[in-house]
């Protein structure tokens, strides 16, 4: 394996522990402990560590580098961006999407509505919405939204705290079906304002849910 296949295999490692919340805000990441929990020499870990530096997810100090303490201006920060880059990608879509794209969003949405399970809800949602953005024939909002889901992952969590959830993804999915309604109807106004609806839904949803679970944590 190549110095530059270990880093990458190594940013892949080192992200998944800090998404998932192995390496919590605050952790300290030192090379060598990460090269030696790792099996692997420091210079790939050292690059891997940049990159996660360039990405947001942690930070660079004098004591080396530590994951970043999320906020919840940060979700509103991010939602905002993400807001007006996917409501343009609902609005292309509607005027850009195959019969193949519509296929696939229709698959998408008739599993999603009978699954039960809400991690694969999740997963379901997340494939959906991929699946928009590459209706909309745009690479760079794509590439700049991908960007963001990088940052948004950390707070995935969060939403099996959101309470009435059962409720909140039945609002979630009825929104898809409005969203891909549109789409089939090539009506790009509706799609847009219904994306804005359903992504400002979700940002408050996860601003509350991360909130109450910092207030307990702290209580």
């Amino acid at each position: 394996m190549s110095v530059y296949d270990s880093a990458a295999a190594q940013y892949e490692s080192i992200r998944t522990m800090i998404v998932g919340g192995e390496l919590p805000p605050g952790a300290v990441l030192l090379e060598t402990a990460l090269a030696k929990k790792l099996g692997v020499s420091r210079t790939p870990v050292r690059e891997a560590l940049a990159r996660l530096a360039q990405e947001e997810l942690i930070n660079r100090e004098i004591r080396g580098y530590v994951v970043k303490t999320r906020t919840p201006e940060e979700i509103r920060e991010i939602y905002d961006v993400r807001i007006i880059l996917e409501s343009a990608c609902a609005a292309a879509a509607a005027e850009q999407a195959s019969r193949r794209d519509l296929a696939s969003l229709e698959r998408i949405t008739a599993e999603a509505e009978h699954c039960t399970d809400h991690e694969k809800h999740v997963e379901l949602n997340t494939e959906w919405h991929h699946a928009l953005r590459a209706a909309a024939r745009n690479g760079t909002m794509s590439r700049l939204l991908d960007g963001l889901g990088v940052l948004q992952q950390i707070y995935n969590a969060q939403m099996t705290q959101v309470e009435d959830l059962d409720e909140v993804l039945r609002a979630g999915q009825e929104e898809h079906v409005l969203i891909l309604d549109a789409l089939r109807r090539g009506d790009a106004e509706t799609a847009r304002t219904t994306m804005i609806r359903h992504l400002s839904r979700t940002r408050d949803l996860k601003v509350d849910a991360f909130q109450r679970n910092h207030s307990a944590i702290r209580c």
